[in-house]
């Protein structure tokens, strides 16, 4: 150690002092592991003649960097009691991340829209009516087993629809549908995403809340085969073209015929008949749909014999299961970062 090389680890601290943060400047000269640390350090092993010559300039150089340092500090506030170090880098703010679900569900709605749909909402809060009576399926009829139901007290009704019977939470977003038909004359082309609640036990498949994403397509000359074009350029675009699929028959009160959409299981591709995600069948329903009953037009006021179309419903989990080789719709709800960190 040399008196030049003191001043010259002083001159450099006066740069710094304008180009290092605080905190960066404390820790580099005047702190535990500092450079001036480093000297005092050297200074034990000095001679006599040389700690009596050194030893004051040493002494010095500490005093004028401290002060240097608490000139800069003092410098960057008014107030001492409330000092903040406007200096210092700002700590890495981490970025969400949205749901696979949302993402699922904004990517079916922009290939819809590209398809000529227009996307339309409806209340979560629904009534009797709209839910079951007017997408014929009567009271007492064993097709209401098909939905758990979570339904509100008797005597809490929609404002402005207190004969349309009880309140529920809907059960599917087909309601959305004859609210819209009964204000709007075919030809159109809708879509209704959302949320809806089953009052159901949860499993690897099963949620109590659910999306879904349910599209509606009416005019004077629709058929199933406009119904499969429109599915089949739907599914090449969310999947590539990377998912086997089929067509089965199917039952749904609203529809007729029925039919549901299948695709491959991506967990056993149905070599495992204890699969949690497809019993053993090797695939996985992701869609409702069929022709759209033609009591429906009659209730919604349409001519009889005039129009048909077809009417599907999505499971939005379920898409975003196959698509992302989710194995349990519950991770969705979870509160587990790890799981939702994975689709920034």
């Amino acid at each position: 150690m040399k008196k030049e090389d003191i001043k010259a680890v002083i001159n450099e601290a006066k740069t710094d002092i304008n180009s290092l943060d605080l905190e960066s400047f404390r820790v580099k000269y005047i702190g535990r592991k500092g450079l001036i640390s480093d000297f005092f350090s050297e200074f034990k092993n000095l001679s006599i003649e040389d700690k009596k010559e050194l030893g004051p300039i040493l002494n010095e150089a500490k005093t004028e960097l401290n002060d240097l340092y608490i000139k800069a500090k003092e410098s960057c506030t008014k107030d001492k009691k409330d000092f903040f170090d406007y200096t210092l880098k700002g700590n890495k703010i981490e970025v969400g991340s949205l749901n696979p679900a949302t993402i699922v569900l904004r990517e079916l709605c922009s290939v819809f829209k590209e398809l000529g749909f227009q996307i339309i909402e409806g209340p979560e809060i629904e009534n009797e009516y709209y839910n079951f009576d007017a997408l014929n399926i009567p009271k007492d009829h064993p097709a209401r087993d098909l939905w758990d139901t979570f339904w509100f007290p008797d005597n809490l009704k929609l404002i402005g629809e207190k004969d349309k019977g009880r309140c529920l939470l809907r059960t599917h977003t087909s309601p959305v549908q004859m609210r819209f038909m009964e204000k709007n004359l075919p030809p159109f082309n809708v879509i209704v995403p959302g949320r809806t609640f089953r009052y159901e036990a949860t499993d690897a498949r099963h949620e109590f809340q659910f999306h879904q994403l349910e599209g509606l397509m009416v005019s004077e000359n629709i058929n199933l085969s406009n119904f499969k074009i429109i599915i089949k350029e739907a599914m090449q675009k969310i999947f590539k073209g990377t998912r086997k699929m089929r067509f089965l028959p199917s039952y749904f009160p609203f529809v007729s015929p029925g039919l549901q959409v299948d695709i491959e299981c991506f967990k056993c591709r149905g070599k495992d008949k204890k699969c949690p995600l497809c019993s053993g069948s090797g695939w996985i329903e992701v869609l409702g749909a069929g022709m759209v009953h033609p009591k429906l037009f009659e209730i919604a006021g349409y001519p009889k014999g005039k129009y048909q179309g077809f009417a599907f419903g999505i499971g939005v989990e379920r898409f975003a299961m196959v698509k992302y080789l989710i194995d349990d719709t519950r991770l969705f709800n979870s509160t587990d970062l790890r799981f939702l960190k994975q689709f920034k």
